[in-house]
């Protein structure tokens, strides 16, 4: 069992130009988003909030016929287990509206639809379980992952949780779609296309007259911004104070770049 566990752990090894092959059959044009189709701003045309009505979307048009969300059981420390809910109507009062909503083992969801022997399982989660489930994906552990119809990520600003100063995935660089309402402005979200299967959810939405997009070409400044601020920061985290051993001698950043300045 640990072996599993260890295998997928975002935080033990992460290969991203391999998962990245095996999900999308290319590795990234762009360091700070990840591979993607599109990159679009939206806004919703009802009163319900623009990730519901992808999740509407996506099981009105059979994508998936269950989805695994977070049911928050606590906000201090913010803790979220697995709902497995097999309607939009149930999953409505589940949407997540900040990252710590989702704070919780939600991939083992997965594997309870799948012991219920559920197919076409979507699941809305943070960027890290989106890293978790890709190296499911691409391994050669049998776990019921490949059941996984729709990922939709959550965009993450890198919140309370104790691994979150170690990550470098702001947008959720291995989902279909990433919601992302940084850089936006006020009630709309960016929505970074990624696949086949997001752009389909996103057309069924278009379709049924649940989403608007108001920017076909947004700008990206802010968004960009805000991401390569966390990833900077957490790269120094992962690599620490002493960043190379050459010999006897630990260098640090500040050494280096004196080092290797002109």
């Amino acid at each position: 069992m640990w072996i599993v566990c260890y295998n997928a752990c975002p935080r033990s090894f992460l290969p991203v130009s391999e998962i990245e092959h095996a999900l999308f059959g290319q590795t990234r044009a762009d360091l700070a988003v990840g591979v993607y189709k599109d990159i679009i701003q939206v806004k919703s045309k009802n009163k319900d909030d623009i990730l519901y009505n992808l999740v509407l979307a996506a099981f009105e048009k059979g994508i998936i016929k269950h989805l695994v969300v977070g049911k928050p059981k606590s906000k201090k420390p913010p803790v979220a287990f697995p709902e497995v809910v097999d309607s939009a109507k149930d999953a409505k009062s589940l949407i997540p509206s900040a990252t710590m909503d989702n704070a919780g083992p939600l991939i083992t969801g997965i594997g309870k639809a799948y012991l219920d022997k559920k197919r076409e399982i979507g699941i809305i989660a943070n960027p890290c379980h989106l890293q978790g489930l890709a190296k499911i994906l691409v391994s050669d552990f049998n776990t019921g992952a490949e059941r996984t119809s729709l990922r939709l990520a959550y965009a993450c600003s890198s919140g309370g949780m104790a691994g979150c100063k170690y990550c470098t995935d702001f947008s959720g660089e291995f989902s279909d779609i990433s919601y992302s309402p940084w850089g936006a402005p006020k009630g709309e979200a960016l929505l970074i296309i990624r696949t086949d299967i997001g752009q389909q959810v996103l057309n069924a939405a278009k379709d049924m007259k649940l989403i608007e997009v108001t920017n076909a070409n947004p700008d990206l400044s802010e968004m960009k911004k805000f991401i390569n601020k966390k990833r900077k920061k957490n790269f120094r985290n992962l690599m620490g104070k002493d960043l190379v051993t050459a010999k006897y001698l630990n260098l640090n950043i500040e050494e280096i770049r004196e080092l290797l300045e002109d």
